[in-house]
């Protein structure tokens, strides 16, 4: 029997996340003190995943350059070492915890990219995982992570990867695309998102059906709050004394000042509410960022007089005395602040649409379908208090549970593993796509390549079987040599160009073989293939 297909058996038996002594590798695309959802979420995950002792639990974050820190991080706060920025890490995620967080971290090398307001990886970050440790792999936002990654296969590295999707993306090209060519990029990166997350992933996780379609997808909230928001939560629950209030301040906005944030919709709402109402909307605004001044004019023009308080941590004391979070954004997936909010016991007023979906489930959660909806809403959130939160809403907010819910969803039964049909239909499209994104010349104009040309592939290795993988490395060893070799004679001779234009023809000639085999797969998988058909066309959602 081919090697190939005996792995594949052997590979369909369950895998359950739930077993002790798993190993994990948590891979996100910020870190802290960049205070961002995909730098602190992850984080949280790790520390609530290392809270049982059998598991070993490693998180990933970039390494971004002395001179880019200032870009992302707050100002005076840089590190000059790993070991520096690693301590900062572990020291958030035990404040905001109170676990031990007995997990390490590690670093790869990542740029920052202004224009995508994003850090992408430079280099593999399959190769800086030990052997011994390639066992989970937890992909936080696998389309971010992937969608340049020409090099190792993660689903081929590990046994078993989860990807989470934090991001609407569409939604952010569609409202940052100019105009008329929203749908031709929207479309593209839809495509693309497919292919890295079937390529990378045996499992994708949306946090909600915000999230586009996705092969080997489920649904579920695997995200939960610091454990600070709860105890604030469990603090409002008690009973105020008498001729008092639980809460002394009205109705506040919290989010990082761009766009994308939902500030177009908390102003079009504002204005709406005070066309229908004698008294004004009075709102204070927390937050700061570059479309600060843009987003404070637009709602000058609007006559909104709100008060804007600039950058605030959600769970100062400061903040625990408002009564009512207002969140009209449409593009979140889910929104951390609004399961923030709800933790602290305070009213959520959102729109009823797929990425608030989760928190329907909460007494305190006012949902509205349109204008006068968030009128009735807003006025019956500034009117009557919000229900104390009781213990299981609490913990359904929680970390702790949070996890307990990725556990069950990503692991994988023996009938979810790809069929050998598709797994042929996808090691193609494999080939395809880094053969496209492996082009020196975007590469070279995106700053993606390494300094050590790390992240250079090798061979094919779909049909290595696992016991043939130490002299499959020792082969990609002896190949990265003699290319860095041929790299320095190929810079001193005046015939670079050449060789160059030689190797993207041979990259070219590769995609479409690669084309061709997708081809033969869908015919060979027969009806099966019909569920493939996706990857390639767009539903505009």
């Amino acid at each position: 029997m081919h090697l190939l297909h005996r792995k594949q058996k052997e590979k369909r038996a369950a895998s359950s996340l739930k077993e002790p002594g798993r190993t994990f590798v948590v891979v996100t695309t910020a870190a802290l003190p960049w205070r961002t959802g995909t730098s602190i979420n992850p984080m949280l995950r790790a520390a609530q995943l290392s809270a049982e002792p059998s598991r070993s639990v490693l998180l990933m974050v970039p390494w971004v350059s002395a001179e880019q820190q200032p870009l992302i991080y707050p100002e005076g706060l840089t590190f000059s070492s790993h070991a520096e920025q690693a301590e900062y890490i572990l020291q958030e995620a035990r404040k905001r915890t109170g676990l031990p967080c007995n997990f390490s971290v590690k670093f790869y090398a990542g740029k920052y990219y202004s224009s995508f307001g994003s850090i992408f990886p430079v280099e593999d970050i399959v190769k800086l995982v030990p052997r011994e440790a390639r066992d989970v792999a937890i992909l936080e936002e696998p389309e971010h992570l992937c969608w340049f990654q020409h090099s190792s296969r993660w689903s081929r590295a590990f046994k078993h990867v989860v990807g989470i999707l934090h991001t609407n993306y569409l939604a952010y090209i569609r409202s940052d695309a100019p105009s008329g060519t929203g749908f031709l990029n929207t479309a593209a990166v839809y495509r693309v998102n497919r292919w890295v997350c079937r390529i990378h992933c045996h499992k994708n996780v949306k946090l909600s059906d915000a999230v586009q379609s996705l092969p080997h997808q489920v649904t579920c909230n695997v995200h939960g709050v610091a454990a600070a928001f709860l105890d604030i939560g469990r603090a409002k629950a008690a009973k105020p004394p008498p001729g008092q209030h639980r809460f002394t301040k009205g109705a506040y906005f919290i989010g990082k000042a761009v766009w994308g944030k939902g500030y177009r919709e908390l102003i079009n709402m504002g204005a709406e509410y005070n066309q229908v109402r004698a008294d004004p909307l009075v709102l204070d605004v927390i937050g700061s960022g570059e479309d600060l001044a843009a987003i404070q004019a637009a709602a000058g023009q609007k006559g909104l007089d709100w008060r804007w308080l600039g950058a605030k941590d959600h769970a100062e004391p400061a903040m625990h005395d408002y009564q009512v979070f207002l969140n009209p954004s449409t593009s979140d997936v889910v929104a951390t602040t609004t399961a923030e909010a709800l933790a602290m016991g305070k009213w959520a007023v959102v729109p009823d649409i797929a990425c608030n979906a989760f928190f329907k489930q909460f007494r305190n959660c006012l949902l509205y379908s349109d204008a006068g909806g968030f009128v009735s809403a807003v006025d019956k959130a500034l009117l009557n208090e919000p229900a104390p939160m009781s213990e299981e809403e609490l913990n359904k907010l929680s970390w702790a549970a949070a996890t307990q819910r990725l556990l069950e969803v990503g692991s994988m039964a023996e009938g979810d593993w790809p069929s050998a049909a598709e797994t042929r239909y996808t090691a193609a499209l494999w080939r395809m796509y880094r053969s496209i994104v492996g082009f020196t010349a975007l590469r070279e104009a995106l700053g993606m390549t390494s300094p050590n040309d790390t992240d250079e592939p090798a061979l094919d290795s779909e049909d290595l079987d696992e016991e043939n993988e130490e002299d499959y490395e020792q082969q990609q060893q002896q190949q990265q040599q003699q290319q860095q070799q041929a790299h320095a004679a190929a810079e001193a001779a005046a015939g670079a160009k050449r060789a160059r234009d030689n190797s993207e023809a041979a990259r070219a000639a590769r995609a479409a073989a690669a084309q061709k085999e997708l081809e033969e797969a869908k015919q060979l998988a027969g009806d099966e293939a019909d569920s493939w058909d996706e990857d390639f066309q767009y539903r505009d959602l």
